[in-house]
């Protein structure tokens, strides 16, 4: 009863407060002025009692639209429990009026039906709404420092403001070094430090260096590449954010309230796409990050394969992705763009965690109408609000304007031909934007693009534009051929959301097996990287970024790569290292393989995009699509330390001068060194079968103390596997265990991989690793001569 009253006591006070603060606000009118839901938004809720704040919400509605029952007819939710808030129909000015009450943050218009521009978070369950999440539950990664090795940053983008953070970490030693149209004051509390390295490039280029008007000897971005991964792993929050009305909605990165460190290695040099500079440079990028106390480093930069791991000068990742590890910093690098090839993947050292792209469940569709009202629907970013047809419909395979294979391109179009202006031409193959420019040079008025089929799209930045496939291009070249006069209309593109997208790996995304050191599942992990919108120079007037001209607007723009894939797992790791600052980078490397997805929301599989496309398996996105709300509680983890990157560098046959030199320590390696398969990674790969292997894991316990987990093994085909022991029993000193999976194979023909899948359970977790193995049979040569 005290309880009781006390209650109703603290709601009296709470109300009458409220009426004091709205007798001054009139009941403003919905007449003639359209609803919306908008929502409002009061931060944390003020008293412990959901249903006093409930109410509070009820009356402060009341006191605008006039009355309880119209606040009742307009209130669609309240927020009572995590924070205090609700969603409501509103005109403006009712919103504008409840925006200026007293203990109101912001009123905005509900996005809930749009996506956000890096729909990617809310894909992968980080809604920020959420008081559940891993988001949440790290309070957005504050105070976790993220170094970025790029091509620079734009300090006055929106995603880099600082607003609502606390001081910068005062263990921080970088600086915001000075340059060209960039200066000291450029960094804040989220962009807390900057730096530049060119001279190593200098010393290769000499005077072919010239990078006048493309791009600043400074750390401001001239390419535009840097300031996207950026955005992506930890930009703040900025609303109303869209590419010409498409993906609009609010853009975030990963770990909103992580600060950033830019170490600028790469620059928009003419006619090389973009130069990544010399080992030097970025070895000296290394060397900064880690005394400067970064302790996450991203890099979305790699080399083409193959390349080996050569301590002394060649692959300076792998070569600074050491030391960073060994300092307890998590280096997390992109996997290529150069799939769907196999033995693609670089970044392969098994330190680094590599990270492949997928998709979302975010799309572009576009209707294309014919004159004999068929509807296709093809994919584009063809924005604005104006139709185009119904107009003529061609293409350069039936009008003779190119001979040979290349005839269905319309790359090498005449600008002369009479046949093109005022229609839309229908293109198989070739480049896109090549395409674009020669019809328009030619006169047309749209492209319909047919390739091999992909979820990426081009922004349409000359001329309207949709993409099909190329079965969709066969009928419509049929079309073409049965019609007198062939017609067609494109309509501007959507913005479709949820089912039925399902995910898939993209078909740039590098591929496994490991080409470097087989044993070594590569890669790692898969995340969203494919349409990807985030923050972009935008300064038309100085003209830095003309290597994407038309593809930014108002400061972002799509992008797709293993390049956007790489930050979103740097992202969730500066959330995870929130969390758990004493974890190794191993440990939140299996925290993440362990706990991936390998299936969609509908319990499919997911599919690799590619040639052929097919279902995915761990050589195209390792463990699988990463899932940060499980990795936030994997239950056990494999670790492993700087003993074990040794154990790896000798049994792949380093010499013991070449590995002192990396650890700056003397080191002599074992005359029969332990084998690569027993290196205690959170997947296994026997890229050699011949007979029989028992190989060796040990797993922590970073569950309930008191555990007890299961093994279940799905068997790849032909092969036999078994786990001893069958069960693991963890307590407060059995904290570490070990046990081994026996594969062996009577499989008699020469074949390729075969994937399986390792499960530890204890009911309420479960532990996955990805199983490769390659049977290698070793036929007898008889000499008849």
């Amino acid at each position: 009863m005290d309880s009781f009253l006390l209650a109703m006591n603290r709601r009296a006070i709470l109300l009458s407060v409220i009426f004091v603060v709205l007798s001054d606000h009139r009941p403003i009118s919905t007449v003639h002025a359209a609803s919306n839901v908008h929502i409002v938004y009061m931060g944390k809720r003020q008293h412990h009692d959901p249903t006093v704040v409930s109410n509070s919400h009820h009356d402060m509605l009341a006191s605008v639209l006039g009355s309880k029952e119209a606040a009742s007819d307009s209130l669609i939710y309240s927020y009572r429990h995590g924070f205090s808030g609700f969603a409501a129909k509103l005109t403006e000015s009712q919103a504008q009026a409840l925006a200026e009450f007293p203990g109101v943050v912001h009123v905005t218009p509900n996005r809930l039906h749009k996506p956000h521009t890096t729909r990617s978070w809310d894909y992968l369950g980080l809604d920020f709404h959420s008081q559940t999440n891993l988001l949440s539950e790290s309070n957005m990664g504050d105070g976790v420092i993220i170094g970025v090795v790029d091509t620079g940053i734009w300090p006055e983008s929106k995603s880099f403001n600082d607003k609502g953070l606390g001081p910068v970490p005062s263990r921080w030693k970088g600086v915001c070094k000075s340059g060209e149209r960039f200066n000291s004051t450029n960094c804040n509390r989220k962009l807390i430090g900057a730096r530049w390295y060119i001279k190593g490039l200098k010393a290769e280029l000499g005077k072919k260096l010239n990078i006048t008007g493309v791009d600043y000897f400074s750390p401001r971005d001239g390419f535009g590449h840097g300031t996207h991964t950026s955005a992506t792993a930890a930009g703040s929050f900025v609303e109303n954010v869209s590419y010409k009305g498409l993906g609009k909605g609010t853009a975030r990165g990963g770990a909103p309230k992580a600060r950033l460190a830019m170490y600028k290695v790469c620059w928009n040099i003419p006619y090389t796409y973009s130069y990544c500079t010399t080992s030097a440079d970025v070895l000296k990028a290394f060397d900064d990050a880690i005394h400067d106390g970064v302790d996450v480093l991203s890099l979305s930069l790699g080399f083409m394969i193959p390349l080996y791991f050569d301590v002394d000068e060649r692959n300076d990742i792998a070569f600074g992705a050491f030391h960073a590890v060994a300092k307890g910093i998590t280096v997390v690098c992109s996997a290529g763009n150069d799939g769907s090839i196999a033995q693609s993947v670089s970044n392969t050292s098994p330190w680094i965690i590599t990270v492949a792209a997928s998709t979302i469940d975010r799309a572009f569709p576009t209707v294309v109408t014919l004159g004999n009202n068929r509807t296709i629907m093809g994919q584009s970013m063809f924005t604005g609000k104006k139709e185009i047809g119904f107009v003529g419909l061609i293409s350069p395979v039936d009008v003779g304007e190119i001979d040979g294979p290349i005839a269905s391109s319309c790359s090498f179009l005449s600008p002369d031909n009479v046949t093109m202006p005022g229609k839309v031409v229908l293109c198989f193959g070739g480049g896109h934007w090549s395409a674009e420019d020669a019809v328009k040079e030619a006169g047309g008025v749209g492209l319909i693009f047919a390739r091999n089929p992909t979820s990426q799209v081009s922004p349409c930045i000359e001329l309207p534009c949709v993409e099909v496939d190329y079965e969709i291009g066969m009928q419509l070249l049929n079309y073409i051929r049965s019609s007198r006069s062939p017609l067609v209309k494109l309509s501007p593109s959507k913005t479709l959301v949820g089912k039925p997208l399902s995910t898939k790996v993209a078909s740039f995304s590098s591929r496994g097996p490991n080409s470097i050191a087989a044993a070594v599942l590569k890669p790692d992990i898969a995340a969203p990287g494919v349409n990807i919108l985030a923050a972009f120079p935008d300064d038309p007037i100085d003209g830095g970024y003309a290597l994407f001209p038309g593809t930014s607007d108002g400061g972002y723009a799509f992008l797709s790569g293993t390049s956007m894939s790489c930050p979103h797992v740097s992202g969730i790791v500066a959330l995870l290292k929130s969390l758990y600052p004493q974890w190794s980078p191993a440990a939140i490397k299996s925290a993440l393989v362990t706990t991936a997805s390998t299936s969609d929301e509908s319990g499919g599989p997911i599919f690799a995009d590619g040639y052929p496309r097919k279902v995915a398996d761990p050589f195209d996105y390792g463990g699988g699509i990463v899932n940060p709300n499980r990795a936030v509680d994997p239950g056990l983890i494999y670790d492993m330390g700087m003993e074990d990157y040794l154990h790896y560098l000798c049994s792949m046959g380093y010499t013991n001068s070449a590995i002192s030199k990396l650890r700056q320590h003397s080191t002599v390696c074992p005359i029969n060194p332990p084998s690569i398969l027993n290196l205690n990674l959170p997947s296994i790969t026997v890229p050699n079968l011949k007979t029989s292997v028992t190989i060796l894991r040990t797993v922590t316990n970073v569950g309930p103390v008191n555990s007890v987990y299961t093994a279940s093994i799905e068997s790849p085909p032909t092969i036999h596997a078994t786990v001893q022991p069958h069960i693991l029993i963890f307590n407060s000193t059995a904290k570490k265990l070990s046990f081994t999976v026996t594969l062996s194979s009577t499989q008699k023909v020469i074949g390729g991989y075969y994937f399986g899948r390792l499960t530890w359970s204890d009911r309420e977790h479960t532990v996955r690793s990805p199983i490769s193995v390659r049977p290698e049979i070793i036929p007898s040569y008889v000499d008849n001569s």
